[in-house]
């Protein structure tokens, strides 16, 4: 049985929960056609932390698909990452307490990497289903992008046959209470939105570049 592994990061910035690791934890354990099960793991927001623990749950799992999700506050729509650049400029500490300023994830890497989901094709079919997304060309400079390069990185010099890319989600109901006009998505959808990630990414070649 092939596995997809789903990330989803701790609560930060005073939040109570992220919808990140709402929406993965909920997945934990799906399957699809008893041929795909997901695998669900919860990452710290910490940077270098969260890459261990990336690299660790990839080498446990060896999925054929991980697929990294992220809280977006303010967006409203799913936000289809495709570049993760090489790039850390922290408006805020991280849970540990750390706030890198103008520097690198990894120092001997390229400056960016493109994921390598279906993206076209799973933007295609989530509009098909009447679900808010888009393509998204900067994952931010904060631990998301880091953890988003990192998976790249890892791809490109490890895992050659896995596909892997980074979705941020908006907040959940819950969430905006006390944040006027702020959007947010029901859990619901956000859950059946990855769901169809996960299928399209399994089912469809990653995009082509046109040169």
């Amino acid at each position: 049985m092939a596995k997809v592994l789903i990330t989803g990061f701790e609560p930060f910035a005073g939040e109570s929960v992220n919808t990140s690791w709402q929406v993965a934890s909920a997945l934990h354990h799906w399957q699809l056609d008893d041929e795909v099960s997901v695998v669900a793991q919860q990452l710290p927001c910490v940077f270098k932390q969260c890459l261990l623990s990336l690299e660790q749950a990839i080498n446990q799992h060896k999925p054929a698909v991980v697929i990294m999700l992220g809280q977006a506050g303010g967006c409203a729509q799913l936000q289809l990452e495709k570049i993760a650049s090489n790039y850390i400029d922290a408006d805020i500490a991280d849970n540990a307490g750390q706030q890198p300023r103008n520097s690198l994830t990894a120092s001997h890497g390229p400056a960016a990497y493109f994921s390598n989901l279906p993206l076209h094709a799973t933007l295609n079919a989530l509009q098909l289903q009447h679900i808010p997304a888009q393509l998204s060309l900067s994952a931010g400079s904060y631990v998301c992008n880091h953890s988003f390069y990192g998976l790249m990185h890892l791809i490109k010099n490890q895992y050659a046959s896995i596909k892997g890319g980074f979705i941020h989600l908006p907040y959940l109901p819950e969430q905006v209470i006390d944040k006027p006009n702020t959007p947010s998505m029901a859990l619901a959808t956000l859950i059946s939105a990855v769901q169809i990630v996960i299928e399209t990414s399994l089912q469809q070649r990653p995009d082509q570049l046109v040169v």
